[in-house]
């Protein structure tokens, strides 16, 4: 019993330390909102729907500062914590992470969702499953059980960790 249990344990710390580049991506634009008003990467333009592209939750400063900050994690894994090959895993989950959040805004503009409204897994999912993508084609794959952890583990994080930003005053919304 308890060596399933450490097993699991390491598992799903395994699993967290390999994408901690993409959650620190996904993360640093609301907090860098708090201190820069961006530019949105749409710059205010309509699609053929006529709404907005993406909108101003998504701007150019918080999309660069992601990627950097995920980057920045994965020199941080590399040097101190010998993890060789972090630094280089860091460039695809960061710029999948935060290429996974825009179709994310993109997709709930089509729907009607207005910006900040809760649109569950797919708020919760996109960055994710773009970082593996992206880190997959660029040839760090992970097993079917660290993927599984993931997916399951991710909406839970993300939601509490939704929430303390919303506590923090860095979110008008706990979602």
């Amino acid at each position: 019993m308890m060596e399933s249990l450490s097993s699991l344990v390491l598992l799903v710390l395994r699993a967290i330390w390999y994408i901690l580049p993409a959650y620190a991506a996904n993360g640093a634009p609301v907090v860098l909102s708090k201190f820069i008003k961006g530019r949105p990467i749409d710059r205010g333009k309509l699609f053929i729907d006529g709404k907005r592209i993406l909108g101003d939750g998504k701007t150019v400063e918080g999309f660069l500062v992601g990627i950097l900050v995920g980057i920045l994690v994965g020199v941080i894994q590399r040097s101190p914590f010998g993890d060789k090959g972090a630094l280089m895993r860091s460039i695809p989950l960061s710029f999948g992470a935060m290429l996974g959040d825009l179709i994310g805004s993109f997709i709930k503009r089509r729907l009607g969702i207005p910006r900040g409204a809760p649109a569950p897994l797919l708020d919760q999912l996109d960055f994710l499953l773009f970082a593996l993508l992206l880190s997959h084609l660029s040839g760090f794959s992970l097993g079917a059980d660290l993927v599984l952890v993931l997916l399951l583990l991710t909406p839970i994080l993300h939601i509490l960790t939704n929430r303390l930003a919303y506590l923090m005053k860095l979110k008008s919304v706990p979602w």
